[in-house]
């Protein structure tokens, strides 16, 4: 199945994702720069930049490593979802990948788009490419 993310809220995407794997489908998330992360600019960057630049104090090179690429960072939210095992997560993640933009293969391909969690207008939100290029991602 492939997905497509664009204007779509990221966290509400996830889960469904998150869903449909579980149960043993495998997704293709295309377009994972244009989703949506829905409050204002200032309130979004303090949560991204607090997890970003999270270190230990004794060794900074130790801690969580959090990327800041659009769609790691959405692999990442996804991958939050799934059972807490170790090994029925890996077995899990595994048929789930994740898309910037639309690779060539699937140009072709008819996308699933998920209009129930397409964003209102009147809220304000960042997409995933605004928040990596603020934290300083590279892709």
């Amino acid at each position: 199945m492939i997905v497509d993310a664009k204007g779509l809220i990221a966290g509400r995407l996830a889960s469904k994702v998150a869903k449909l794997i579980i149960n043993g489908e495998n997704v293709n998330v295309i377009n994972a720069e244009d989703a949506i992360v829905v409050g204002t600019k200032a309130a979004v960057m303090v949560k991204y930049q607090r997890r970003v630049l999270a270190a230990v104090k004794s060794n900074p090179h130790y801690g969580p490593k959090y990327s800041r690429i659009p769609d790691r960072i959405m692999r990442r939210m996804i991958r939050n979802m799934l059972p807490t095992t170790k090994r029925a997560k890996e077995r899990i993640i595994e048929r789930l990948m994740v898309h910037n933009k639309t690779p060539k293969e699937f140009a072709k391909e008819k996308a699933v788009v998920f209009e129930e969690f397409r964003c209102n207008e009147r809220h304000p939100f960042m997409t995933m490419k605004e928040i990596a290029l603020e934290l300083g991602g590279t892709w």
